[in-house]
């Protein structure tokens, strides 16, 4: 069994503590954030595709920048279904769909997903969830 010194691992400690703590810095700093929110804002053609069957939709999305916090943004005609807008949140390039609730007359659905911001747009998977059935879908979606 290989031994390893005190000094290895109290270098090691700090390497992995100085990684921790760098990214956690990206993440948090408020202008880097804000930055990546006007990148992503504005209205976007949807390639939208179910990955269990070939079904697919094109629609166009609008995502502006949310009230509800600083790395938030909202996604107005969200899957070319919601009347009211999809709260996302943002960290990084990568975008995090928490699952949210929208409750109508007959039933309730829950949709969450991630993404990825990039260079012409964003790619990204959600789910809708009806309790009946678990719908899972994958989309592209380019800036106008």
């Amino acid at each position: 069994m290989k031994r390893y010194s005190i000094h290895s691992i109290r270098t090691l400690l700090f390497l992995l503590l100085a990684v921790f703590t760098l990214s956690a810095r990206v993440d948090n700093n408020p202008e880097d954030v804000e930055s990546h929110i006007k990148n992503v804002t504005g209205t976007y053609n949807v390639s939208d595709k179910r990955r269990a069957g070939i079904e697919s939709k094109n629609y166009s999305i609008t995502i502006t920048k949310s009230v509800a916090g600083i790395a938030a943004i909202e996604l107005a005609n969200f899957g070319n279904v919601m009347y009211v807008p999809v709260t996302a949140v943002v960290r990084g390039n990568n975008f995090y769909i928490e699952p949210q609730i929208f409750k109508g007359k007959k039933m309730s659905i829950v949709i969450s997903g991630s993404g990825t911001i990039t260079d012409a747009g964003l790619l990204f998977d959600y789910t809708i969830d009806t309790g009946k059935s678990h719908l899972v879908y994958q989309c592209e979606a380019i800036k106008k």
